[in-house]
């Protein structure tokens, strides 16, 4: 049987050169034809395409100095960079910018010397660091569990420690033989460097998969024009809370509907109509706690889940809700229009399914409160023997 011969320096530079050609390809479609985070996309397609030209092996030795250690430390610089916009961190990439004209000074300052090795030291040094910069960006921004981002940062810090043992080679650190030939002369090191290159496409690219589809199940919970929750999302929680009442815990429902918005329709118009809609999820939102559950159930009616609330503290709710709406009008054109609405309060009680029978009661007492002159607030009938 015959046996394959192993892979050279040469074919694994050759490999590394197709696939970064390929992520380049590929981090391009992402940004400008999917419109997935364009400008770090730009950043990191910038970076395979410039690794591409960096190490493909038909580039004259002669080169190496002018052309692919310079690529080398701004290839590494876009690396970083692209990183930081995909992990969305909140600040800029300054530091990112001196490491990268800090390498290309130095690098430019071996120009004298014939011998390449400070030069290649200098641009591993560079490389280095800024690998250790995505590391840091990956860690804290990447949104995975412990583990998994343990896993995706790996590669960054497997990178960085090559650099900077390659450079303390050159630079006469450590004993001769422990890995300094560079990627031309050395298959495992290509080999290594071709495992991280697919390592770190891979892990940004699930990145970027896990954030859109993270995006596509906010959005079919969402409704389209106030941002707010739809009746599908409303009826989980509703069944959530509906568990925790089994329990013994106390929760309570709201269902509250615009008054007269057909009126407010044919006077402003469509549009008008959805401002007020908009205007009143504004308004109400930001007085809710960040564990009630506000959603838009269709239409003009509205419901919100308060859980650990009982009936009296549900009608407190309600009632500063109806009033600080009727204090804040719809500005639309040149005047101010009042926007006020009905309120029906119900709390949840065991043994309805999924808690729909605290929404039909709480629905019941809306149009209670419509029939008795609207702009009102009104508990559902039965409610003060279950208080």
């Amino acid at each position: 049987m015959t046996r394959m011969p192993p892979l050279d320096a040469a074919t694994l530079l050759m490999a590394i050169a197709v696939i970064d050609t390929v992520a380049c390809i590929v981090w391009l479609a992402l940004g400008e034809v999917l419109r997935i985070a364009p400008r770090a996309a730009r950043r990191l397609s910038a970076y395979h395409g410039l690794c591409a030209l960096a190490w493909w092996p038909a580039l004259p030795a002669s080169m190496e100095r002018l052309v692919a250690l310079p690529l080398d430390v701004i290839a590494a610089g876009l690396l970083a960079a692209g990183v930081r916009g995909l992990m969305r961190v909140r600040y800029g990439a300054p530091d990112i910018i001196a490491v990268v004209m800090l390498g290309l000074v130095a690098t430019a300052l071996t120009a004298g010397d014939p011998d390449l090795s400070s030069a290649r030291a200098v641009s591993n040094i560079a490389g280095g660091v800024l690998a250790l910069m995505a590391a840091w960006d990956v860690a804290i921004g990447a949104g995975f569990r412990a583990g998994l981002t343990a896993v995706v940062v790996t590669p960054y810090l497997v990178l960085a420690g090559g650099c900077l043992w390659r450079a303390g080679g050159l630079l006469g650190w450590m004993p001769s033989g422990l890995g300094v030939a560079g990627l031309g002369a050395n298959a495992p090191l290509a080999m290594l460097r071709l495992v991280v290159d697919l390592t770190i496409a891979t892990g940004l690219i699930a990145l970027v998969m896990q954030r859109l589809i993270a995006r596509v199940r906010h959005l079919t919970r969402r409704d389209a024009l106030t941002g707010l929750l739809n009746r599908r999302a409303i009826e989980d929680h509703l069944a959530r809370l509906q568990a925790l009442t089994e329990r013994g815990c106390a929760n309570a429902v709201m269902v509250l509907d615009v008054d007269h918005f057909k009126r407010i329709n044919d006077e402003l118009g469509h549009a008008g109509g959805d401002a007020a809609l908009q205007h009143l999820a504004a308004v109400l939102g930001e007085t809710l706690r960040d564990t009630d559950c506000f959603g838009r159930l269709g239409g003009e009616e509205f419901a919100v889940l308060l859980p650990d609330t009982d009936l009296d503290g549900a009608m407190l709710v309600a009632e500063r809700l109806r009033g600080l709406l009727q204090k804040h009008p719809l500005a639309w054109g040149d005047k101010l229009w009042p926007i006020s609405a009905s309120f029906g309060v119900a709390t949840m009680r065991a043994g309805d399914a999924h808690g729909h029978g605290a929404l039909s009661r709480a629905d019941a007492a809306m149009y209670a409160a419509k029939a008795r002159g609207r702009n009102r607030v009104l508990r559902a009938a039965g409610e003060a023997e279950f208080a």
